[in-house]
């Protein structure tokens, strides 16, 4: 039977690890310091540690961790994966002195480029992502392998000059590829894929949204009629879509990540709307609401009610985009408007960690949420703020308290640097506390009895 796609997930994460521990290995292994066997066993521990410290955070599902590490570029790890490079490792084992030469060269560090030849042949080679995958199951962590999809892959490659063929008249071959890659991720025991296409929500000079979107449209038909293969994960970061909000929904794919952050929202006020008309219900929706592109702590009411607006039972909650690149943490002397400095994440924080727990925080919030309130008194059940508040609280038992529960004149914070939730809601200190030992009863009333700024 195939797994559920996890409630709290995000889509990618820093393969750099918190101490630099990836950029100082390749510093010595381009020195000639580190050979290439002590490198790939430094970056072991660095990809299990980073598993272990994330199901620390939350995401303790099956799934709910992405396989998104690179030793140096996720479309080069794509384009080895489905023979889209002239020169390809060999063996069943993922060569790392092959790899930085594919790279094309060892000493500076560039965005690959695929480039494609009238000789280029797609076929399947998935041995990086097969040993993420075995690595990820002998440390008992099941993560989710993660590909850029065919669509954008082709849309970032050049053509040699002298092709006779343009970059998506090649997708079909390509796609065939990707069923192949899928068919042998699907037989090595994975139930769930993560492909990647945020050209879907950029304006890409060469190709028109249209055709963007009838090449997505296309693919991923393909894929998703393969005979055998795992559920089909896409994801749109960075932005909205366009045209490519009805083409992948309705093209069979399991399960559909969309950018729903706040700003997305402001740039494109009617998504929301879109997605939820667009979107049938046999498309497990993933809820981007968490941005993954500002230091600033989500305000978990809004994101709340934008999850409530999607008008889904059933949904997950995820980051709008990898972790990857988020910026680093505010310094205490940075000029930040009154409003903004408010939320912005302290310089000492880890604000990738913190939006990890963001997303897990907001996905229970979304499940305590749809408890029915309408026929009750406010003092009874409580709306999804308050909800938030006790659950959070809850949430963190004996192990640590929060920082504060309520402060009366600028709304309620619950959580700590670990365990973050915002909400933006005046209310009476006391009430609150009233709420939340009704919630919960005795098992926190002695915990918030100790906290003095109630």
């Amino acid at each position: 039977m195939l797994s559920t796609f996890p409630t709290a997930t995000i889509t990618g994460y820093s393969h750099l690890g918190p101490n630099f521990e990836q950029t100082n290995a390749l510093k010595d292994y381009w020195a000639g310091r580190l050979d290439a066997e002590a490198f790939s066993q430094s970056m072991h521990s660095l990809r299990l540690n980073t598993y272990s410290r994330l199901r620390e955070l939350g995401l303790g599902e099956d799934y709910s961790i992405p396989a998104s590490y690179t030793h140096y570029d996720h479309v080069l790890d794509t384009a080895l994966s489905v023979g889209l490079v002239a020169s390809e490792p060999t063996g069943t084992n993922f060569d790392v002195d092959e790899y930085f030469a594919v790279a094309r060269g060892m000493e500076h560090q560039v965005p690959f480029v695929p480039e494609l030849e009238d000789s280029t042949r797609f076929r399947a080679r998935p041995q990086h992502l097969l040993s993420l995958v075995a690595e990820a199951k002998a440390a008992s962590h099941t993560i989710r392998p993660v590909l850029i999809g065919p669509v954008t892959l082709l849309a970032l490659a050049k053509t040699s000059p002298g092709t006779s063929t343009s970059a998506f008249e090649r997708l079909d071959e390509l796609t065939t590829a990707y069923v192949d890659v899928i068919s042998i991720l699907a037989a090595a025991g994975v139930d769930w894929v993560q492909l990647d296409e945020p050209a879907l929500t950029t304006d890409v000079d060469e190709h028109s949204d249209t055709e963007l979107a009838e090449a997505a449209s296309r693919a991923y038909a393909t894929l998703s009629r393969a005979n055998t293969r795992p559920q089909i994960f896409v994801t749109a970061p960075h932005g909205s879509l366009r045209g490519g909000l009805p083409a992948l929904a309705h093209s069979g794919i399991d399960a559909l990540g969309v950018d729903v952050s706040a700003a997305t929202r402001a740039i494109d006020p009617d998504y929301i709307v879109r997605i939820a008309a667009e979107t049938p219900a046999s498309v497990h929706l993933v809820a981007g609401a968490i941005d993954a592109r500002s230091v600033l702590a989500d305000e978990l009411p809004t994101s709340l009610s934008v999850l409530q607006c999607l008008g889904r039972e059933s949904l997950s909650v995820s980051t709008s985009t990898s972790l990857l690149l988020i910026p680093q943490p505010v310094s205490p002397d940075a000029d930040l408007p009154a409003a903004d400095s408010a939320r912005a994440c302290p310089a000492e924080e880890d604000v990738a960690e913190a939006k990890v727990t963001e997303v897990k925080a907001l996905a229970k919030a979304h499940a305590s949420s749809r408890v029915s309130r309408p026929h009750r008194p406010l003092r009874e059940t409580g709306d999804p703020q308050q909800l938030v508040a006790s659950h959070t609280v809850f949430r963190l038992g004996g192990k640590t308290m929060p920082v504060r529960l309520h402060k009366s004149s600028d709304g309620i914070s619950v959580g700590s640097s670990q365990d973050l939730a915002l909400i933006d809601r005046r209310g009476d200190a006391v009430a609150e506390e009233a709420f939340v030992l009704r919630q919960h009863g005795g098992d926190v009333s002695t915990r918030l009895s100790r906290r003095r700024n109630l």
